[in-house]
């Protein structure tokens, strides 16, 4: 990996195991949460696949936060950022609308969609930094990411709202949505150092 920051090749191992395991969560619902059938997480291979989500998920997430926080910069696309306040302050705005404007009973999964958008903009935003991203793809990235978490957030909304079939197969669009992101970020970033 010549040409790459230590941070970058964080970053990048990172979003590889996040897209890993959004891709892995996606069978692994399909198989234990079917409409009309008991759930169990771990029978008939589902376990595997949970552990896979677990190790890929966790690992992912500590190498892009390893990445992002080597990254020394004083040219960032949004300076100053915060992340675990900025996550906070939009997590709880967020709940707040969701509950009292649509009565949507608050599960795990926005902590997830609402995390994942806090991470992916830090992460996009270190990569300016590191002039791995142009200003160009930079706001457009950010602009992509803004796009996915709002219709992450409309099927988080509707979930309940929908025939538990309909939510079912509705349910697998968010992480590949997230998954797809992370890969285009992982492809930019080499493209940026191998080709270049």
């Amino acid at each position: 990996m010549t040409g790459f920051a230590v941070g970058e090749k964080l970053i990048l191992t990172g979003q590889i195991l996040m897209a890993l395991c959004c891709g892995i969560y996606i069978p692994w619902w399909f198989k234990v949460f079917k409409p009309e059938q008991p759930h169990n997480w771990i029978a008939d291979g589902a376990g595997i696949l949970l552990l896979l989500i677990v190790i890929s998920g966790l690992s992912g997430l500590v190498f892009t936060v390893a990445g992002n926080s080597r990254v020394q910069s004083d040219g960032f696309f949004i300076p100053g950022i915060h992340p675990l306040m900025a996550g906070i302050i939009l997590y709880f705005a967020i709940m707040t609308l969701t509950v009292f404007a649509f009565h949507r009973p608050v599960t795990t999964e926005l902590f997830l969609i609402t995390g994942w958008l806090v991470l992916e903009v830090v992460t996009v935003n270190a990569l300016y930094g590191t002039e791995c991203f142009t200003r160009g793809m930079t706001a457009g990235l950010l602009a992509v990411e803004t796009g996915v978490f709002i219709s992450n957030i409309v099927l988080y909304v509707l979930y309940y709202r929908l025939d538990q079939w309909t939510a079912y197969k509705m349910a697998a669009v968010p992480l590949a949505l997230d998954g797809i992101v992370m890969l285009v970020i992982a492809g930019i970033i080499v493209f940026r150092r191998c080709a270049l």
